[in-house]
């Protein structure tokens, strides 16, 4: 596709959600800017926090391309619709998406930090998980970026994420697989806790960069002692680095620092956004919470005893109860149209699950010889029992939900 659509989505109820959750996963194709309805009682109101107009100022929208409906009573919706606009209407979802708007592909299997509540952190604590030789090198990436391009798994518009477990820099390849993928004007994005900096001299390396992401876990030493176990001092320089580097090589995208809000950073919160602010990078901070299906599980089984001290002087948990409380029974997992390949090449079930969880690693991406292969693929992985248990503990919603930080309030949304 080509520029960002405006579109409108007509119907509130459970079909209007259902659209609006799948729309919004391809935020660089469409642009959702309202609802629509014909019953009063909601017009002016908001839903998905975005207001629900009626056809009255439907006429009056000249920024609407195109009208999704999501209602049972399409035929007459429709009627009534063309007869006053002339934008394309939509009823069939398929027909604006394509199957899996992103793809992780981590291209390291492995991760330097030392942050005590992900999985791959704590087993580098224990010395059990840094391994530099896992890593996924320049050939085996272009192979898989192939096979994937030539099956219509991955199109243009798809955005390849470059990274899931792993710390995506610490790949020697690194440079070579952003020029590569920038050759091919393909979007892709990057997530680090800049612990390195590898850097380009490619004028267009950036350019099909859609997001970079600089993960932060406080902004003192003290702080870093606390999770990452990195110098704080050489995090700041590469992030000034890095930042430097992505806007003098192309770079038009979202970069941001990405803040881990503990009870013991929140007084450093301003001094992050001053930081973030200096550079050009938007502040986007959140509550943390286990990362790994594993080990929030281990949490809720009580397996964390001899942790409880440090986990209640560190993690702000009060809201979880609460949230997993409001989860609907129909919740669709927002990672359900998001593939992710390990280093190796396989399949595996998400970013949300880890090694450690059963029905974790599936085929390798050569055995898939087409969309649909891929598709059965997927459906087969959604209903493993790992999935199952992810939807009754809720961690789908919590990894959706999580609240942020709403800095200008000072206060969690």
């Amino acid at each position: 596709m080509g520029s960002r659509k405006n579109i409108l989505i007509w119907g509130t109820g459970l079909k209007g959600q259902k659209a609006f959750d799948t729309l919004i996963q391809y935020t660089q194709t469409y642009n959702i800017v309202a609802f629509g309805d014909n019953d009063k009682n909601k017009v002016g109101k908001y839903f998905c926090n975005r207001e629900i107009i009626d056809a009255t100022k439907l006429c009056q929208c000249v920024n609407i391309d195109m009208i999704f409906l999501a209602t049972s009573a399409k035929r007459s919706v429709r009627e009534q619709l063309s007869s006053l606009v002339s934008v394309p209407i939509y009823d069939d979802i398929d027909k604006l998406i394509f199957p899996f708007p992103r793809v992780a592909i981590d291209i390291s299997g492995f991760c330097n930090a030392k942050c005590k509540y992900c999985v791959t952190g704590r087993k580098n604590r224990k010395g059990k998980s840094i391994d530099r030789s896992k890593y996924m090198d320049f050939k085996l990436f272009t192979q898989i970026y192939e096979h994937l391009t030539s099956i219509k798994v991955v199109m243009q518009e798809t955005e390849i994420m470059l990274y899931n477990w792993g710390e995506p820099l610490i790949n020697p390849d690194y440079i070579r697989i952003i020029e590569y993928l920038a050759d091919k004007k393909q979007k892709f994005s990057v997530s680090t806790n800049a612990s390195v900096a590898p850097l380009t001299e490619n004028r267009n390396a950036y350019e099909s960069c859609i997001a970079f992401i600089f993960s932060m876990s406080g902004f003192s030493q003290q702080s870093y002692d606390k999770i990452h176990q990195f110098s704080f001092n050489t995090i700041k320089t590469n992030i000034i680095k890095l930042t430097d580097n992505l806007f003098q090589n192309g770079f038009q995208g979202d970069a941001s620092i990405s803040w881990h809000v503990y009870k013991f950073n929140m007084n450093e919160i301003k001094l992050g956004v001053e930081f973030a602010e200096s550079l050009n990078l938007r502040f986007d901070s959140y509550y943390p919470y286990f990362a790994g299906l594993s080990l929030a599980c281990d949490f809720w089984k009580g397996k964390m005893v001899s942790e409880q001290k440090d986990i209640a002087d560190d993690l702000i948990l009060d809201y979880v109860e609460g949230l997993l409380k409001n989860r609907p029974a129909d919740y669709r997992c927002c990672l359900e149209n998001i593939l992710s390949i390990d280093y190796k090449g396989n399949f595996v079930l998400c970013c949300g699950s880890d090694e450690d969880c059963e029905d974790f690693e599936w085929k390798t991406v050569f055995d898939i010889s087409s969309l649909e292969d891929m598709l059965a693929l997927r459906r087969k992985m959604l209903q493993c029992n790992t999935c199952n248990i992810c939807r009754e503990k809720g961690y789908d919603y919590w990894m959706e939900k999580n609240p942020k930080w709403q800095v200008c309030e000072g206060k969690f949304i």
